[in-house]
């Protein structure tokens, strides 16, 4: 069990972390032909994946270390094990899917999902010989907000949003210019518009009349 210190942290961290994986399976649903069935997308089924997994092994992770008598060192071995193992699957369905014409940027997520799972697994096997050590624990407690990090932006372009990238797209938001309001594009209302509801016709100005005839006396 971790020290009382810790609790809340880990407590948060196991909300968000379920919170989260709830919003996965809604940004899933949106557009669930790319990730099942004849026209399901290789990228989109490994973003998924790498997300899932990631806040998986947070939201296990922090509900152990709030378990008393769990061993905190043991749960990390195990998942960070699997999480490669896992991220190794995800690395061979995107090579037989594109081959010699891998993204960058896919490769890029899954070299650091692996980095990560990693450092997990270096500190897990720390954790077990010292399983009091608060530095170790503050340590497992970076890399849990580091694996937050990675499946929010992974889950960000999962659902399709115009730059893959969340802080990229961030800062393109910023950068684009506003549109103004009242810049003197509103329309003037009763400006002499207005119609008649009279029915009658005015009368026409009246001829003059004509002069009498003049008559010659005998």
């Amino acid at each position: 069990m971790t020290p009382v210190s810790f609790h809340d942290f880990f407590g948060g961290c196991a909300t968000v972390a379920g919170a989260l994986i709830g919003l996965l399976f809604v940004a899933i649903s949106v557009s669930p032909d790319k990730l099942t069935g004849r026209s399901a997308e290789a990228d989109h089924q490994v973003k998924a994946g790498a997300a899932f997994s990631a806040l998986v092994n947070t939201l296990v992770i922090a509900l152990v270390a709030l378990l008393p008598g769990a061993s905190l060192g043991t749960t990390v071995v195990a998942l960070s094990a699997a999480g490669l193992s896992s991220t190794a699957g995800l690395v061979i369905v995107l090579w037989r899917e594109h081959k010699k014409r891998v993204n960058l940027g896919a490769i890029i997520m899954l070299a650091v999902l692996l980095v990560l799972y990693g450092l997990q697994l270096a500190n897990g096997l720390e954790l077990n010989s010292s399983p009091r050590n608060l530095g170790l624990i503050s340590n497992q407690g970076g890399l849990v907000i580091g694996f937050f990090a990675f499946a929010i932006a992974r889950a960000w372009a999962l659902v399709g949003a115009r730059d893959s990238h969340l802080l990229s797209a961030m800062a393109g938001m910023i950068r684009q210019p506003g549109t103004g309001t009242g810049t003197g594009t509103g329309t003037r209302t009763g400006t002499g518009t207005g119609t008649r509801t009279g029915t009658g016709t005015e009368p026409g100005p009246v001829p003059p009349a004509a002069p009498p005839a003049s008559r010659n006396e005998p």
